[in-house]
């Protein structure tokens, strides 16, 4: 499917804001909700594992729903129907050698932030100004702690929930949803700006992990300048789900 010909409607700078940010704002309730020690007791979780209940959970009831739920939304202004047509731009296709090359270098250039860079700048970042955020509410944790997943019995299935949700749904909606119709939205700013400032207002809305931010808006920065040169949300789609699946497979193996 190539990329639509019609013009595409502009947002104002207070729209394109708002659309970024209050998405993040029921997410991060949900984790909040989702990990509090009265809803583990109720379903029988571990507090260990509750944060990363509680995320699991928030993306199947608040990310996907709600992102989807605008985007059809934004398809019934334009089509008088339920529909996406119109709404996700940037469907441009590239040639399998284009992926083969750029794929990747982005993977490449995302693993070295992710992974060797991101743990000391993170630790930083959380002593230094996050301080004040409450820990028992970070999945993350539970994620980087082999001991925790593997010594409870039915975590599988909770990592398989996980890898399911935020590894491949998660991510693709997130893609449609930022770089298919916020993205092209943001045209006026330009090919200098309109992809920083689309993975700075994605980065921030990450409200779970403001730690993050630095390592995150540079290592997407190359990913979301790709999609908007080629026209083609195919690129952050797979390497969004890409990276999030390096993640589950990582749980995966202390599980198993």
């Amino acid at each position: 499917m190539e990329e639509n010909s019609e013009p595409i409607e502009q947002h104002s700078v207070l729209k394109s804001v708002l659309l970024h940010l209050i998405p993040g704002i029921p997410i991060l309730g949900g984790i909040f909700l989702f990990s509090a020690p009265v809803f583990s007791d109720f379903l029988g979780i571990s507090t260990e594992l509750s944060p990363l209940v509680g995320f699991i959970l928030s993306v199947f009831v608040m990310l996907i729903p709600i992102q989807l739920a605008i985007l059809l939304y934004e398809g019934k202004k334009l089509n008088n129907k339920l529909s996406l047509k119109g709404v996700i731009r940037y469907t441009n296709k590239s040639s399998l050698k284009e992926y083969a090359i750029i794929i990747p270098i982005i993977l490449v250039f995302s693993f070295i932030l992710f992974i060797l860079i991101a743990p000391p700048v993170n630790d930083f970042m959380v002593e230094m100004f996050f301080r004040w955020y409450p820990q028992e509410y970070n999945f993350q944790n539970v994620i980087a702690d082999p001991s925790v997943l593997s010594d409870y019995e039915g975590i599988l299935i909770g990592v398989i929930l996980y890898t399911i949700g935020a590894a491949i749904l998660g991510p693709i909606v997130e893609e449609l949803y930022f770089r298919g119709y916020l993205l092209p939205r943001m045209e006026k700013y330009g090919k200098n700006w309109a992809p920083v400032i689309n993975v700075v207002l994605f980065s921030l809305y990450h409200f779970f992990s403001p730690w993050e931010n630095p390592i995150r808006i540079i290592a997407l920065i190359p990913m979301v300048y790709v999609v908007w040169k080629k026209k083609n949300i195919r690129y952050s789609i797979f390497v969004h789900v890409f990276l999030n699946c390096v993640g589950a497979i990582m749980m995966l193996s202390y599980v198993i």
